[in-house]
């Protein structure tokens, strides 16, 4: 009898949960498509291809699974029928916002600019996918510095070289993310420590929007990016184990937060207030500490 009992037990596990172990590719060029971001529709659990395309994942059989990519069509697909090759469409994207002309680079202008010493509160990134957008407002005094040269970010690493993804979103007539004004990934690397991490954008003919845009940090759920640590409960001397995946991103707090928008569960949500007991941050918004040089 308890063995009759054993058998059903795993029986009814292996119906419950199924491994998935798969490589994602191009559907038309056969390649393998790296940092794309896949999870359960309407939950917050996922992660991240790596630079091979591959992903594990350990999900509920019966849950749609979403795979995202810059330049390929979003894939929705019960986990059942999920086999151990991924095919995303490629898309094209009208990217009208974007006109290409001869940079001279004979000025620059700053925006969004931030006192590194003066930071002290983070966003971070459990095991599950993150995505963080701010949106930058076009003003009329950019049009002799319109293209964007490169990125300065906060960040805060606990590993050597992590890597994080830059989304450019153009914005919708609700003030939300959506559409890309640049199809590809933009991988930016962060050294270990409290560091700013420039990314040069500036061989990418990218103008700044008239809309405006935003500039979304992701987070990769890859190797390289895992950070193992020891913690313990308030009053407890239990010491925990958790995970992290690198880097943190700065943040500056505002009275507002109709400019930071959060990718939770699938969808786009408005960033809410800060209950953190830093007094320069309580009761505050928060925005992603990254500031843009412009140029002609």
């Amino acid at each position: 009898m308890r063995n009759y009992i054993l058998i059903t037990l795993i029986l009814f596990s292996n119906l419950a949960f199924c491994q998935i172990k798969a490589v994602v590719v191009n559907s038309e060029t056969k390649e393998k498509i790296p940092f794309v971001n896949i999870w359960v529709e309407n939950e917050n659990i996922g992660t991240t291809t790596n630079e091979k395309g591959e992903f594990y994942l350990k999900i509920d059989t019966t849950k749609t699974i979403v795979f995202s990519a810059i330049g390929f069509e979003n894939l929705k697909i019960n986990s059942s029928l999920i086999t151990n090759l991924i095919e995303l469409k490629p898309t094209i994207t009208e990217l009208s916002e974007i006109i290409i002309k001869a940079k001279k680079q004979t000025k620059k202008l700053t925006i969004g600019e931030f006192r590194k010493s003066k930071i002290n509160y983070y966003f971070a990134c459990g095991t599950k996918p993150r995505i963080i957008a701010r949106y930058f407002k076009y003003k009329v005094d950019y049009h002799k510095t319109t293209f964007i040269n490169k990125f300065r970010i906060l960040t805060k690493s606990d590993v050597k070289n992590a890597k994080f993804n830059i989304r450019l979103y153009g914005v919708n007539e609700n003030g939300k993310p959506e559409g890309y004004i640049y199809d590809k990934n933009i991988i930016g690397i962060a050294k270990k420590g409290k560091k700013i991490t420039e990314v040069n954008v500036s061989d990418l003919n990218i103008e700044f929007p008239k809309k405006g845009f935003f500039i979304a940090i992701e987070w990769l759920i890859i190797e390289t990016n895992k950070h193992e640590y020891n913690y313990t409960m308030k009053g407890s001397k239990k010491k925990l184990k958790g995970i992290s995946y690198e880097p943190s991103i700065g943040t500056l707090p505002t009275e507002t937060g109709e400019n930071t928008w959060v990718f939770n569960k699938g969808k786009w949500q408005k960033i809410w207030k800060n209950k953190s007991s830093f007094k320069r941050y309580k009761g505050k918004y928060n925005l992603i500490a990254v500031e843009l040089t412009l140029t002609n």
